[in-house]
């Protein structure tokens, strides 16, 4: 492992569009830090190795690795969770941009830093209910922050989808933003998905 270091961290990098001055300032390091992890004349300490360990590891399986790849590269806030509890798998570019501490929560739950209308979707029993039932094709968000990472206060109004889809058994949610002006109402809307189904009929 300690020789492919300069490999990860260029991978890691690359692969989320980032300049070493963008990496080393979402990791708390200097710019210098990140090119000499690059060129191996140095590798991070244990605490960045660990954290650097979960964001380069991907989500198994070919459908979801290309799924995380594809939220990875996407232009627009996008982040892709393992349900019920939010595990974290992939954020894009922009989410990060928008929430640098995102990638401390890479891998990790969600639920339990989840406020505003997040934390109301979590906890309407009715709506986990169908959307585990697969019931729920996706849920139509207006929402300021819904995490209590360091930037919470800052962040402004976004609007929303939360798209659903089962894989080998497993429930995961993909969720893709776009501004929208502050003062619009903010509130979730559930999507059943056989509206969606008779819509194309």
């Amino acid at each position: 492992m300690p020789d492919s270091w300069p490999e990860m961290v260029k991978r890691y990098r690359l692969r989320y569009g980032l300049t070493q001055a963008r990496m080393a300032a979402l990791l708390g390091v200097s710019q210098r830090t990140v090119s000499r992890w690059e060129l191996g004349q140095d590798r991070p300490g244990l605490e960045l190795q660990t954290r650097l360990r979960d964001l380069a590891a991907g989500p198994e399986g070919t459908l979801l690795s290309r799924l995380a790849a594809s939220v990875r590269n996407c232009p627009v806030p996008r982040a892709l969770s393992r349900m019920p509890n939010l595990r974290l798998l992939a954020v894009s570019p922009l989410a990060m941009a928008k929430r640098p501490s995102i990638t401390e929560w890479i891998g990790r739950d969600l639920a339990g830093i989840a406020c505003g209308i997040l934390e109301e979707m979590l906890d309407d029993r009715s709506l986990q209910r169908s959307i585990a039932d697969g019931e729920i094709a996706c849920v139509l968000t207006t929402t300021r922050s819904v995490l209590k990472t360091k930037e919470h206060p800052r962040i402004s109004t976004y609007q929303t989808t939360i798209s659903y889809f089962f894989h080998d058994g497993t429930l995961y949610s993909d969720a893709i933003s776009a501004r929208a002006p502050r003062n619009t109402p903010l509130g979730y809307r559930a999507i059943p998905m056989d509206r969606l189904i008779g819509d194309w009929n």
